[in-house]
């Protein structure tokens, strides 16, 4: 079975302009999921997938393939995660006859991401027999007590009846996406319209700590502060 890993880093960023040179303990995110995918022992193969020169400069001095500058209409703003795994897939295929069986997102943007972590997801994904297998972690706030406010500023509970929780534990138990890693099956990829959870999609818990997830530079100072903990 051919398990690949696929790390994403494009240029731009209207976030945090240059996001992906950011550094916690003296390494770029970048740098950092390089390093630790690299101690994963399911991964068969590690792709790295840029727009950027220079950090295609950075994967291949760590060891990691990086055969191409990713095509511009698959480095703005518009094109979604799952077009870009196909396109590695699909060069990989047609230029080194490699065929992928597994494919795992990895994003430099969650940095405490562990080797351990990787391997656990896509034995979960191999062990339930599952379309795919993605961590997730606690949501901040219950989206049962979450508004939307109309034109007129009427506002409306996001789930229908959401508001007749008046205490928090009484919410159902919710997750969201933690980021850190998207284990999916080759022929699942090619399935999916949006988002995952699609079909049979397992989830691995991640703690709220350690799925930080770098979209603003508040959350990178709270990266910076628990970096000590995560990065050893």
């Amino acid at each position: 079975m051919n398990i690949l890993g696929i790390i994403l880093a494009r240029k731009g960023s209207k976030g945090i302009p240059g996001k992906n040179y950011l550094k916690l303990e003296k390494k770029n995110l970048v740098e950092i999921a390089i390093r630790n995918a690299k101690k994963s022992s399911m991964l068969n193969k590690i792709l790295f997938s840029s727009d950027d020169k220079k950090l295609v400069n950075v994967a291949k001095s760590l060891g990691v393939s990086a055969p191409f500058l990713r095509p511009k209409n698959l480095s703005n703003d518009k094109a979604s995660s799952f077009s870009v795994l196909k396109h590695a897939i699909e060069w990989l295929e047609k230029n080194e006859n490699w065929k992928t069986d597994i494919v795992v997102l990895l994003q430099p943007t969650t940095p405490f991401r562990t080797g351990k972590i990787i391997d656990d997801v896509i034995k979960l994904l191999i062990r339930s027999k599952s379309n795919a297998a993605m961590t997730i972690t606690d949501v901040d706030y219950p989206p049962h007590w979450m508004i939307l406010m109309k034109k007129n500023k009427k506002l409306k509970t996001l789930i229908k009846n959401g508001n007749k929780f008046t205490r928090r534990q009484d919410t159902p138990q919710c997750y969201k996406p933690a980021g850190l890693v998207y284990a999916i099956r080759k022929n699942i990829l090619y399935k999916i319209k949006g988002l995952l959870p699609h079909g049979d999609t397992r989830g691995f818990y991640i703690s709220p700590e350690q799925s930080i997830n770098i979209d603003n530079y508040l959350h990178y100072l709270l990266a910076k502060t628990l970096s000590k903990k995560f990065l050893k």
